[in-house]
C-alpha cells in the first residue's frame, strides 16, 4: 500500500545555518590547538573549484575535527547549535504533516553523524545522510560511499524506503528544499517546495519561512 511521505533537506531548510561550517566553529571552540584545519579546508576547497579534487575529498576536510569528538560531544552539538537554528514554520510544517499520517523523512549531506539526533524527534520518523568512515567507535573524517547530494538521494531514499517496506503515494506526497540541487529528491513526489529560493522551477512551489 502506498504511503503518504514528507521528504525535508536540512541545512538552509530545516535550519537557517550550514551545519557544517557550524561544526567547523564549534571544533576550534574545543580544540583551538586545531586551528590550522582551516588551512586545510581553504585549500581543499580551492582545488574543488579547479575541479582537482572530488566533492567527497573535499568535503570530508570540514569533519576532520570529528577525531576529537565522542557521541557526547556530537550530541552536544547538535542541540547546542544544531536546534536552536530550527525555522519555527519548518517545525511547525513537520507537526502537521505528522498528524496527517505523513512518514516524515530527512535526507542531508550532512554527516548522519550528528544529524541522526534528529530522530529523538517525536516528529522525525527517519534521517539519512552522508556516511563516515568508522576506526572501531570513533567517526574519521573520511566519507564512507558517496557524498549523499543530488540523485545519491534518490538511492539512498529508495532504498530506506524498500528497507522500511514503504511505497511512495506520489499524488500526495510532498519534498522540501532549498536548493535546485536537490531536484532530483523534489521529483520522487507530487507536491515540490523551495523554501526561501529565489530561483523557483516549473513544478515548484516557493515558500518562505521565517525565524
Amino acid at each position: 500500500m502506498a504511503q503518504k511521505v514528507a521528504l525535508f533537506d536540512v541545512d538552509k531548510t530545516i535550519i537557517h545555518k550550514d551545519s557544517m561550517f557550524q561544526f567547523v566553529m564549534y571544533g576550534i571552540q574545543k580544540k583551538p590547538s586545531s586551528f590550522y584545519f582551516l588551512f586545510l579546508i581553504v585549500i581543499y576547497s580551492v582545488l574543488y573549484k579547479l575541479h582537482l579534487m572530488k566533492a567527497e575529498t573535499a568535503k570530508s576536510s570540514y569533519f576532520r575535527f570529528i577525531k576529537m569528538m565522542n557521541e557526547e560531544d556530537l550530541k552536544l552539538f547538535f542541540e547546542t547549535k544544531i536546534l536552536p537554528n530550527v525555522y519555527p514554520g519548518a517545525l511547525s510544517e513537520m507537526q502537521n504533516k505528522k498528524k496527517d499520517g505523513y512518514h516524515i523523512l530527512l535526507v542531508t549531506a550532512s554527516p548522519y553523524a550528528y544529524m541522526k539526533y534528529f530522530e529523538q524527534l517525536d516528529v522525525v520518523d527517519g534521517v539519512i545522510g552522508t556516511n563516515l568512515i568508522k576506526s572501531g567507535e570513533q567517526f574519521t573524517h573520511l566519507i564512507d560511499g558517496n557524498n549523499c547530494k543530488g540523485e545519491e538521494k534518490v538511492t539512498r531514499i529508495q532504498g530506506y524506503l524498500q528497507e522500511k517496506g514503504i511505497t511512495i503515494d506520489y499524488d500526495h506526497s510532498c519534498a522540501y528544499s532549498d536548493s535546485l540541487s536537490d531536484m532530483p529528491m523534489l521529483e520522487l513526489v507530487g507536491q515540490k517546495y523551495l523554501i526561501n529560493c529565489h530561483k523557483h522551477k516549473a513544478g515548484c512551489e516557493g515558500l518562505t519561512w521565517s525565524m
